[in-house]
């Protein structure tokens, strides 16, 4: 399965690392009570997103 879909695997990932790096950069600067509500609501959309899939 992996193979199949290794573009998409490496597209994630890369976003993944990127946003985890922005993130970190950002956690420094910008207290983490504005960090949070953003990132929460991108997660209940992912869940969502997931639960929906079929």
């Amino acid at each position: 399965m992996l193979g199949q879909n290794l573009r998409y695997v490496l597209i994630m990932a890369a976003g993944s690392l990127g946003g985890a790096a922005i993130g970190g950069a950002l956690l420094g600067v910008v207290p983490s009570a504005v960090l949070l509500p953003p990132l929460s609501v991108i997660l209940v959309i992912s869940a969502f997103k997931v639960w929906q899939h079929q």
